[in-house]
């Protein structure tokens, strides 16, 4: 596809020498607008043929009511310009008939979720004819949510096992994983959804976490991301429900060998209600939709779809910036389709928790478009459609505009940076998950409250339950935020508040004696962080049961108990020849070793992070 560069200079504007000396000489350069924006200019202003006929109505309204009468001559002349207001006036990039079927629909439909309604209330509102059943995909068993335009398997990317991030691989486009068309089988639909949250997060504000943070990863790294592919089969005539499951049994094996070496898993009918929920952030509280906004969570979320793409040169690192808005939750939608001239098309739906936070968003959305030469509009009285759109279930749609360039689509960055590996590269875990996460680091205090303040900054709630509060005022003192602190309790005593989310998880930080059992299992996304000052061979089951360990440099009585405890065979002993401001990152599959770059604001609030 051929791209659209910057006019040159004309000839005309050249040096030339004239007696010796060079001359430039300036005539006007004509400047046109360029091919591809006529068109859409013409596509969007073009006569429908509906609007032809109210026009042909319209006239013949009015030679119909000639001589009969003053009254029916003026009840024509009003109705006829009903018609063409309706027909011939644009306001917002619509037509005034498209705003009049907006407003019916929006009055006439459900747009509501009552609270505690549950997960499947959810797939009810936006997707009202779908049901889920279970099918066996990819040699998994698995679920399909199955409606009236036909079937839907839901694939995740990654691993929710894997804590250690390894740096962002790129994600193939939609079209790329679109079957062959031959004619063999029914209509294929594919959507890529991406959902992201910036770090340091909106909600964090500008306290000392933030700063820090942003400091730290340069606003480069996100805090939180999810990714699910939704593959449909479209329900055609001379196709059967067995030869729909074949068909989508056979396209999903080839979608999960073309995303190798990614980790992908069909998913269940439990997990697929819950990946739908997160993606809605759908808490059990009320769903509602209004004219400008659908309020869920906690949260009102805005819809825009993509009228025109950016240039070929702006398009490549759209996606990234997208999710890096200014937002509490970005979710971009790609879908691609078969058959269908224009295969890929777009939609953001950005999520915040205030009106002013929302706003904000949508002007750098606007900006960073437009910046690219692209374009948006928001789809007011039609975000519950912008909602389910943005939902992995597929629904068909109208036809995108064409995608001008190759779409960069990178995932696996996501996460709590811990520090920076030889090359300079971000070493990050993913601290918070769909379920609770136990997480030991041995050092001291000052490592724990390093790691404390960085997950602060990804909008995490804090509870310390220590044996010594007097080593953790001061920091608390420091990392205060108007609205929130950090409460020090005694070991041992419940945790109060709201349920950890995605974009509100929990980290209980446990600086005290454990238990025999160890710490106690928490709830999805709720990590606990067990500080230990040194390492003994009492806390050998906790630190081999643990998910993740954080070892500072190590004495060799030290590092012969984590050696035997998580399996690091020889390099145990490197345990003890780290750097003073190095860490060993080791889940039960990998072993990191990450410099923490401590920032000046942490070094301020905390002072070197080093094993007393």
């Amino acid at each position: 596809m051929a791209t659209i560069g910057t006019p040159t200079r004309s000839a005309a504007t050249r040096s030339a020498p004239t007696d010796g000396q060079s001359t430039r000489i300036r005539r006007p350069v004509r400047r046109e607008t360029p091919q591809w924006r006529l068109g859409d200019r013409w596509r969007a202003y073009r006569p429908r043929a509906g609007q032809v006929v109210a026009a042909q109505v319209a006239l013949a309204v009015l030679v119909a009511a000639l001589g009969r009468g003053t009254l029916a001559t003026l009840t024509a002349a009003l109705l006829a310009a009903a018609l063409l207001a309706l027909a011939g006036c644009r306001v917002r990039q619509r037509w005034l008939y498209e705003w009049l079927g907006l407003g019916l629909g929006y009055l006439l439909r459900r747009r509501t979720i009552a609270p505690d309604a549950g997960r499947m209330a959810l797939l009810d509102l936006v997707d009202p004819d779908a049901a889920v059943r279970p099918v066996e995909l990819a040699g998994s068993s698995a679920a399909v949510l199955d409606d009236a335009g036909g079937m839907v398997a839901l694939l995740e990317i990654g691993d929710p096992a894997d804590l250690l991030g390894d740096g962002a691989h790129p994600l193939p486009s939609p079209v790329s994983l679109l079957p062959a068309s031959t004619g063999q089988m029914p209509p294929v639909r594919v959507q890529l959804v991406l959902a992201g949250a910036a770090a340091p997060a909106v909600g964090a504000g500008s306290g000392p976490a933030a700063t820090s943070y942003r400091q730290l990863t340069d606003g480069r790294l996100a805090g939180w991301e999810r990714t699910v592919v939704a593959v449909r089969v479209s329900r055609v005539e001379g196709w059967s429900e067995e030869a729909l499951r074949r068909a989508l049994a056979g396209t999903v094996r080839r979608i999960v060998r073309r995303l190798r070496p990614l980790a992908v898993r069909p998913l269940g009918e439990q997990a697929a209600l819950r990946v739908l929920a997160e993606f809605a952030h759908h808490d059990g509280r009320a769903v509602r939709e209004s004219w400008q906004i659908v309020r869920s969570g906690g949260l009102l979320q805005t819809t825009f779809r993509l009228r025109r793409w950016p240039t070929a040169d702006a398009v490549r690192q759209l996606v990234p910036r997208l999710l890096s808005l200014p937002a509490t939750a970005t979710t971009v939608s790609l879908h691609a389709e078969a058959d269908v001239p224009a295969p890929a098309g777009l939609t953001v739906r950005l999520s915040a928790a205030t009106p002013a936070e929302l706003s904000a968003a949508a002007q750098a959305l606007r900006h960073t478009l437009a910046a690219g030469g692209g374009a948006v509009e928001r789809l007011d009285g039609a975000h519950l459609a912008g909602l389910a759109g943005t939902l992995p279930l597929a629904l068909p749609g109208a036809s995108p505009p064409p995608t001008r360039g190759d779409l960069e689509l990178p995932y696996g960055s996501a996460g709590l940076m811990v520090g920076v590996n030889r090359h300079g590269n971000a070493v990050t875990v993913r601290l918070f998950r769909p379920e609770s996460t136990r997480v030991m680091l041995v050092g001291g205090v000052r490592a724990a409250q390093l790691v404390t303040m960085r997950a602060m900054a990804l909008g995490a709630r804090v509870v310390v339950q220590t044996a010594r509060p007097a080593a953790w005022e001061p920091f608390v003192r420091g990392v205060g935020r108007p609205g929130g602190t950090i409460p020090l309790v005694p070991p041992g005593r419940p945790v109060q508040g709201e349920p950890a989310t995605p974009l509100a998880p929990l980290l209980v930080v446990l600086d005290a004696p454990a238990p025999p059992a160890g710490p106690r299992p928490g709830a999805a996304w709720q990590a606990t962080l067990l500080v230990r000052d040194e390492l003994t061979p009492a806390d050998a089951d906790a630190l081999g049961r643990a998910d993740l360990a954080v070892l500072q440099p190590l004495r060799r009585a030290e590092a012969a108990v984590a050696g035997a405890a998580l399996g690091l065979g020889d390099s145990a002993e490197w345990l003890t020849r780290i750097r003073h401001d190095m860490v060993a990152v080791v889940n039960r599959r990998a072993l990191r070793w990450a410099l923490l770059a401590c920032t000046p604001i942490e070094a301020q609030l905390i002072g070197r992070p080093v094993r007393s």
